[in-house]
């Protein structure tokens, strides 16, 4: 079962980084520590206007929102006390009226102690 979560994860972060090389933009948000207990990885792909692309404090901005989306979705896999680490995410297309980008976000939900 770990063998087939650690596929899964590779698999996506293979995609990611695919997806990097062909992208705009990219972020790497609240990096792992040694001492935390990793249980598992969720990912989300969500809608930004895409005006927050030409604002200064752009990475922050989809940071946050990746985090929260994210959280989200950690949230109703996991229930326990839980955060996440090593957020990675990229700029997918935009929507055919120019006014949105897609993000994808992945993440690893670690456990709270």
């Amino acid at each position: 079962m770990r063998n087939v979560k650690k596929i899964k994860f590779i698999v996506v972060m293979l995609a990611l980084i695919a997806l990097a090389v062909s992208c705009a933009s990219t972020g790497e948000y609240m990096p792992l520590s040694g001492g935390e207990t990793v249980i598992g990885t969720v990912q989300s792909t969500f809608f930004v206007q895409s005006s927050f692309f030409s604002m200064q404090k752009v990475k922050d901005s989809v940071n946050t929102q990746a985090y929260v989306r994210l959280m989200e979705a950690a949230g109703r896999k996991y229930h326990d006390n839980i955060d996440l680490r090593d957020i990675v995410w990229v700029t997918g297309d935009k929507s055919p009226d120019n006014t949105k980008t897609e993000i994808f976000a992945t993440a690893k939900v670690v456990r709270v102690e």
